[in-house]
């Protein structure tokens, strides 16, 4: 027994070592480089690539089973150079493999270059085909046979990585563009790893020199990687992928963070943000010029935060918060179904003043000329064919439910205190609600929008504005200094289509507005009307204590719009001594107005009126009548010549009424009256 076992270990050592001396002396036997052709052949029969090595090729057996190219090129279509390689080595250990362990030495590439071109028909040199196998290639060829593999083959352990490092360098790919005449270049490409082991982080580095038109940049993508094969699980910290412009003091764009990754069951999650960085800098930078900006520090800081996690059915960002200048905006999204694409959001944010990134204010600005800008005022719409202004299919499926407040916004000098809005979309129908508190009043607007009807959306606005002060309004609009009051107005329209010409002509609603406890502070223009019919009486005023203000005994309106077009005739600024009444219309299909205003002197009928102001009583509420008409680019104002002709018949009538009367007494004269009635 003993010399069976002696004899069975004599044997096996034996063929170990024919085995090891096989694996030393083979590569020096056969040698690689006789197999060039048959290696260009399978690859062109393979792929349509003509390869060309034309450096040694070397290789080894054990205890490293590896393989070393130099020199290598690939032809793509038209005999065009695709590829170059300079040279690629790699090495793997040979016993590991077969317990599924890969364990390699320092895999490594370099001079790779990639030259891509798309011709003017837009095809490009990679796309090469495989040539046709010849009819005899095909008859000697057998049918794949089907073998079943055995539950235990496939039944195998993971796979398990030792790669002692990845370096690659010298990479340089070019693509040129030649329908779009434009080339882009990556350059001084490297690639470096650390060692790269299961459930052990190593470091990598990707760099690259990206030309593209009008720009270069520096490319930088790195972190640490820890991956578990047998668990499905990767993880990525100190994520970090930033571009910086080749220039001097370049400023850089990086997206920073950490992500996880799970297989089964799918779990995507981490934090993604983009660091601070000067916004206006780097747009100067790649040479896009911003507008000049009132505050020369806007768009100096811009960064941006995010927690997210996704299993692909619904993705849920618990953190968003974006910083742009002194500005904060904080909120949540999800989307509860990728599929669906509903999505909830929710965002609260501090002072937000836009007017920092508007142009300055000037003082001297030039004024437009008067005859081009009366030339471009007076150019009607066009009358080409009209396009839908509504997408109805992207909004039939919009299903939303979000809301954003602020503490304040600021756009051109108006304040907005604590703005808030609210969007809900489902089902073809969308509602927006706008809310505010301004200048000690408050403004609510709402809007919907119906599209489940296709080709006929309907829209319906309201908006309410309560107690708005005249006093705070003229903060930010100094014409309003001189006067007072609180404002308040309402609106309600709706109209339907999906064509300009349409929604304007189906506009219905109206509109009103009044000014409560409206106070003229500047003038007293009572004062100013009975000091003018005093003189021209030639008399003297007895009242002293006028004041220095002008109060509004009422100042209010409403436009009713009925098919596109809105009409008013009440229109009425009054005053103790005078009115000021207004009716008309406004043509918005056609663009035309027609408007009349007229201004009457009320005399004696004025409460406690000065004695040397009272007027005829044949001209008490008589109308003196102006009328603005055309179109709306083009208006012309004057004395409205039909009213004022009436007008003066009027009072005409009225004086021969009265000389009549002076002279018929007792029946006739009640007579008379009674026929100019």
């Amino acid at each position: 027994m003993n010399r069976i076992l002696k004899f069975i270990a004599v044997l096996l050592a034996a063929v170990v070592l024919l085995g090891v001396i096989a694996a030393a002396l083979l590569p020096r036997f056969i040698d690689p480089n006789q197999y060039r052709d048959e290696i260009t052949q399978l690859v062109y029969d393979q792929s349509g690539l003509k390869v060309s090595i034309n450096g040694p090729i070397d290789w080894s057996i054990f205890p490293w089973v590896g393989l070393s190219l130099e020199d290598v090129s690939i032809e793509g279509a038209n005999s065009s150079q695709l590829a170059q390689l300079g040279s690629a080595g790699v090495s793997v250990k040979l016993i590991p493999l077969l317990s599924k362990r890969i364990e390699m030495q320092t895999l490594e590439l370099t001079g790779l270059e990639l030259t891509l071109v798309k011709n003017a028909k837009g095809k490009g040199n990679w796309q090469v085909s495989a040539p046709k196998p010849s009819e005899q290639q095909t008859s000697r060829g057998q049918e794949p046979s089907s073998t079943s593999t055995p539950e235990s083959a496939t039944a195998s352990s993971p796979l398990k990585l030792d790669i002692a490092s990845v370096n690659v360098s010298g990479l340089l790919i070019s693509y040129d563009d030649q329908v779009s005449k434009q080339k882009y270049i990556i350059d001084q490409a490297s690639l470096t790893t650390g060692a790269i082991r299961n459930q052990q982080p190593f470091d990598f580095k990707l760099k690259a020199h990206i030309t593209i038109p009008d720009l270069v940049i520096n490319s930088l993508i790195s972190g640490e990687v820890t991956f578990n094969l047998e668990a499905g699980r990767y993880d990525i910290q100190n994520l970090k992928v930033s571009a910086t412009p080749d220039v001097n003091k370049g400023e850089s764009l990086s997206i920073v963070g950490n992500v996880q990754y799970q297989q089964t069951p799918m779990l995507v999650k981490g934090n993604l943000g983009v660091a601070e960085f000067n916004l206006a800098n780097l747009l100067n930078q790649i040479k896009i010029q911003l507008p000049p900006m009132a505050d020369p520090k806007a768009l100096n800081k811009l960064s941006f935060d995010s927690h997210f996690s996704t299993d692909g059915e619904s993705l849920t960002a618990d953190k968003l918060q974006l910083q742009l200048d002194s500005f904060t905006l904080d909120g949540n999204f999800r989307m509860s179904s990728i599929d669906r694409g509903d999505m909830q959001f929710s965002f609260t944010g501090n002072d937000l003043n836009l007017d920092n990134y508007l142009p300055p204010a000037t003082d001297n600005a030039e004024a437009p000329d008067e005859e081009q800008s009366t030339q471009s005022g007076s150019e009607k719409p066009s009358s080409g064919k009209e396009h839908p202004l509504i997408p109805e299919e992207m909004l039939r499926g919009l299903d939303l439910d979000g809301s954003m407040k602020l503490a304040s916004l600021t756009v051109a000098k108006f304040i907005f205190e604590q703005p808030s809005v609210d969007i809900k979309a489902a089902q073809g129908k969308q509602e927006v609600k706008i809310g505010s508190r301004f200048y000690q009043g408050t403004i609510d607007m709402t809007s919907n929008l119906d599209v489940r009807q296709s080709g006929n959306p309907k829209m319906a606005a309201s908006a309410v504005l309560k107690n708005i002060s005249l006093e705070a309004l003229s903060k930010p609009i100094p014409d309003l200094a001189s006067l007072q009051g609180d404002v308040n107005a309402g609106m309600k329209v709706h109209t339907h289509g999906q064509y300009a010409s349409v929604l304007t002509k189906n506009l219905n609603g109206n509109i009103e507005f009044k000014i409560d406890k409206g106070v003229f502070t500047d003038a007293n223009f009572d004062k100013m009307v009975c000091e003018g019919v005093a003189k021209i009486r030639k008399k003297e005023l007895r009242a002293t204590d006028w004041g220095s203000s002008t109060e509004f005994t009422d100042l209010s309106g409403t436009f009713v719009i009925k098919n596109g077009i809105a009409s008013n005739d009440n229109l009425i600024a009054a005053l103790a001594y005078m009115n000021l009444k207004g009716d008309g219309y406004v043509n918005l299909v056609d663009r035309q107005l027609d408007y009349h205003m007229g201004l009457n002197i009320r005399g004696e009928e004025a409460p406690d009126s000065d004695p040397a102001c009272q007027i005829n009583k044949e001209y008490v509420n008589v109308t003196w009548p102006v009328r603005c008409h055309g179109d709306l680019g083009d208006l012309k104002c004057g004395i409205d010549v039909k009213r004022l002709t009436e007008t003066i018949a009027e009072i005409a009538e009225n004086r021969l009424k009265k000389k009549i009367e002076d002279k018929v007494q007792g029946p006739v004269k009640d007579l008379l009256k009674g026929f100019f009635k």
